[in-house]
């Protein structure tokens, strides 16, 4: 999933969704270690998301359903698809977890960009350079928009070529396509599946109890 829907599915704990924010900068294990609670829980709160995401049969569907014009890219083109359609069903998806039954996406987005800017020392890898641009630029309130999602594949594309298939992709996608319909069947179906795992995951992590302040329901 792309950064808000990992926002989104973090606890209510500004810490948490940091490291988690910023998991992608850790490797292997080693770190484990010296890691505070939050850190431990955020990181690999960030490894479960991505790897249930992953292997998740209805992610494996849709990607297949894209490919014939996602190509290699459909993975990426779903996690970008995330951010949106949890724009898109907001009003839906937010019941999902206590603490934002009663927020607006303007106010959630708020909250956790606040989080991020207050806790920047903590960024690692790619997240400590991106962090300020995408505060800056509001990343997170344009994939409430298709265009804007259009704009970070055609700039991803233009960044890697590896994946200039992505560009492509979103240059010709309509909200009429199969394949915005696929990836919107997608997530409708499978983000409170992802929800609900998470929050199973964490009521059995052992770091929970060492961590003051995290509400789980």
């Amino acid at each position: 999933m792309n950064f808000l829907s990992h926002l989104h599915t973090s606890p209510n704990h500004d810490l948490v969704r940091v490291f988690n924010f910023t998991g992608d900068g850790y490797r292997g294990s080693t770190w484990k270690e010296h890691a505070s609670a939050a850190e431990l829980i955020g990181v690999e709160l960030h490894r479960v998301i991505d790897s249930f995401t992953d292997e998740h049969p209805l992610t494996r569907m849709a990607a297949k359903s894209i490919r014939e014009r996602a190509g290699k890219t459909a993975p990426i083109a779903l996690d970008l698809l995330g951010d949106y359609f949890l724009h898109k069903h907001w009003n839906t998806m937010r019941e999902l977890q206590w603490f934002t039954k009663e927020m607006t996406m303007s106010d959630f987005i708020k909250e956790v960009s606040t989080n991020i800017h207050q806790n920047r020392a903590l960024l690692k890898g790619k997240a400590k350079n991106m962090a300020p641009f995408m505060l800056r630029e509001h990343w997170l309130s344009s994939y409430a928009h298709l265009e804007s999602v259009r704009g970070a594949a055609r700039g991803m594309s233009r960044r890697h070529p590896a994946i200039s298939q992505l560009g492509v992709f979103f240059s010709d996608l309509q909200q009429h396509d199969s394949d915005y319909q696929a990836a919107e069947h997608w997530f409708l179906s499978f983000y409170p599946e992802l929800i609900g795992h998470t929050q199973q995951w964490l009521q059995h992590h052992e770091a929970v109890k060492r961590l003051d302040g995290l509400r789980l329901s």
